[in-house]
């Protein structure tokens, strides 16, 4: 079980897949998901208000490590949680916020923030944020939030860009 695996341990065998999911305007969009299912409505998405997809397809499986050189202009936060309660509570009192500031006339752009969730093939329940910016020294970068021990989460690892398949910076938070 994952509760055994040290954080070096699950973030070699840690996995995110990429997902692209084709819609009826024959446009697509890509999210990255904890496990590829092969059913386009199984799409966990928060806060996504467009049209549902027609098709998806899975066009890659990556390490945290590999994913940061698959970004852009994108950041990736992977949050792991002890069981798939707390992810959904989590999860929730994040929709909850968003509502509320969207009912209060804010102007945070909903189709910016994309949040997938499910349980990863180690069986760990995630939610993985993929953000369209920078978010470290002008670099992408992937980084993971442990939920497991404490409930407003801990940062553990992060991945960050460099020039072509070099990763600039990879490194475990051991406070």
């Amino acid at each position: 079980m994952y509760d055994d695996l040290d954080i070096k341990s699950l973030v070699a065998d840690l996995r995110v897949v990429r997902v692209r999911y084709e819609l009826p305007d024959t446009s697509a969009f890509v999210r990255y998901q904890p496990a590829y299912d092969e059913d386009p409505n199984n799409l966990q998405v928060h806060h996504y208000d467009g049209e549902l997809p027609l098709s998806c397809s899975d066009t890659g499986s990556f390490s945290l490590k590999e994913l940061v050189n698959e970004l852009r202009y994108a950041y990736v936060l992977v949050h792991l949680f002890p069981d798939e309660s707390a992810m959904n509570f989590y999860l929730a009192g994040l929709d909850n916020g968003l509502a509320q500031l969207e009912f209060i006339g804010g102007s945070y752009d909903f189709n910016r923030l994309w949040i997938t969730s499910g349980v990863s093939s180690l069986g760990v329940p995630m939610a993985i944020f993929l953000g369209k910016r920078h978010a470290v020294n002008g670099q992408p970068s992937v980084t993971l939030v442990d939920h497991r021990e404490r409930v407003a989460g801990r940062l553990v690892y992060r991945a960050i860009g460099g020039a072509g398949d070099h990763v600039g910076e990879d490194f475990f938070n051991n406070d």
